[in-house]
C-alpha cells in the first residue's frame, strides 16, 4: 500500500477529515506511520506480520485507554465511528492488524538530558505502575516471564553461535539473572503491567517540562523493575539520572527493595531477550555474515552488562 492510499484508507477508516497526508517514522517489529490530517496529528501503527495475536494488540490497547482514564500521561488509542480500536489492512496473506494512536503533545526528548527530565520521567512510570494495578482485561497477553526471556532466546541463539565460550557466557548471563530474579520473587519482587520499552525513545517532553509515555508494544505483565533503568544505578556516570528516576518514581509509589535489587538483572534479561527479537525480526534474514557479525556485537554488550552485576 503506497502512502497516499494509506492516507486514504486512514480516512475512511477513521473518519478523518481530508486531506489525510502519511509519512513512515520507522520500520522494525511494526511499520509507524505519522498521519497529519485537519482533524489534528496522529501515528498509525501496523504490526508485523506474526510479532502480536489480535488478542494481545487489545490487550495494549485496553491498558493505554485505561491508563489514560485514570490520568496517566499516555498517547491513547483512537477509536473508529463503529468504536473499534484495532483495524485490518491489507489484501489476503499480507493482512496486518493496525491501530491509530494519538500523537503525544510535545517533542522527543534532545541531549544534555537533564535530572528534571528523569524526575519526569521517573513519575509517569511510578503512576503507571500504581494506576495499573486494578487494570483487568479479557485480552490475554503473553506474560514477560523467563521462560520468555531467556530460555527462548537462548534456544535460538545456541545453534547460532560459533564460539563455544560465547555459549557459555550466555549460558552463565541467563543463569545468574534466572536465579536471582527466582531468589528475589520469593521476596516480593512487584509484578504487574509494564511498559517493556521504558526509554526516553518512547516518550515526549511538553513545553511545561512533563513528559507524555506511548507505545506499550513490548510491555503487558512482568516484573515492574524491568522499568527502573537498571542499567543506570551501577555506572558512576549515570548514577545520577538513576537517582533523579527514582526521586519522581517515589513521589508515586515507592519501590520495593527486591525491585530495587532486581532491576541490573532484568536489563541484562531484556539484553538477551533482544537476541531473539533482532534474529527473527531483522537479522536471520540478512545471511550468515550478518548474523555473525550482530551476534558478535551483541555478545559483547551482554558480556559488559554482566559485568556491571553487583559482585556475588
Amino acid at each position: 500500500m503506497t502512502l497516499l492510499e494509506l492516507g486514504q484508507w486512514s480516512a475512511e477508516s477513521y473518519g478523518l477529515a481530508r486531506p489525510v497526508r502519511c509519512e513512515l517514522l520507522r520500520s522494525y517489529t511494526n511499520d509507524v506511520y505519522s498521519v497529519q490530517s485537519p482533524a489534528g496529528r496522529f501515528v498509525l501503527k501496523v504490526y508485523g506480520r506474526g510479532w502480536r495475536t489480535a488478542a494481545e494488540i487489545r490487550y495494549e490497547v485496553a491498558l493505554t485507554q485505561h491508563l489514560a482514564a485514570r490520568g496517566v500521561p499516555i498517547a491513547r488509542a483512537v477509536a473508529t465511528p463503529c468504536d473499534e480500536f484495532v483495524h485490518e489492512i491489507g489484501p489476503g496473506d499480507d493482512c496486518r492488524s493496525a491501530v491509530l494512536f494519538e500523537h503525544a503533545p510535545g517533542v522527543k526528548p534532545q541531549p544534555p538530558f537533564t535530572l528534571a527530565l528523569y524526575r519526569a520521567f521517573g513519575e509517569a512510570i511510578g503512576q503507571m505502575h500504581a494506576f495499573s494495578n486494578d487494570f483487568k482485561t479479557e485480552h490475554p497477553r503473553r506474560p514477560l516471564d523467563l521462560e520468555c526471556l531467556l530460555d527462548e532466546p537462548l534456544a535460538l541463539s545456541f545453534p547460532l553461535l560459533e564460539k563455544a565460550a560465547d555459549r557459555r557466557l550466555l549460558l552463565n548471563a541467563a543463569s545468574r539473572v534466572k536465579d536471582r530474579i527466582q531468589d528475589l520473587a520469593g521476596e516480593g519482587l512487584d509484578w504487574g503491567p509494564i511498559h517493556g520499552d521504558a526509554t526516553l525513545d518512547n516518550l515526549h517532553v511538553t513545553a511545561d517540562g512533563g513528559v507524555v509515555l506511548y507505545d506499550l508494544d513490548s510491555g503487558g505483565p512482568g516484573w515492574r523493575a524491568a522499568d527502573l533503568q537498571g542499567w543506570a544505578p551501577n555506572s558512576p556516570e549515570y548514577r545520577g539520572r538513576w537517582d533523579a528516576f527514582l526521586e519522581g518514581y517515589s513521589r508515586v509509589r515507592s519501590p520495593r527493595p527486591a525491585d530495587l535489587l532486581a532491576a541490573p538483572y532484568l536489563t541484562l534479561a531484556w539484553d538477551i531477550w533482544g537476541l531473539q527479537i533482532d534474529l527473527e525480526r531483522r537479522i536471520l534474514g540478512q545471511g550468515q555474515e550478518q548474523t555473525q557479525a550482530y551476534l558478535r556485537e551483541r555478545v559483547a554488550l551482554i558480556r559488559e552488562r554482566a559485568r556491571a552485576l553487583p559482585p556475588e
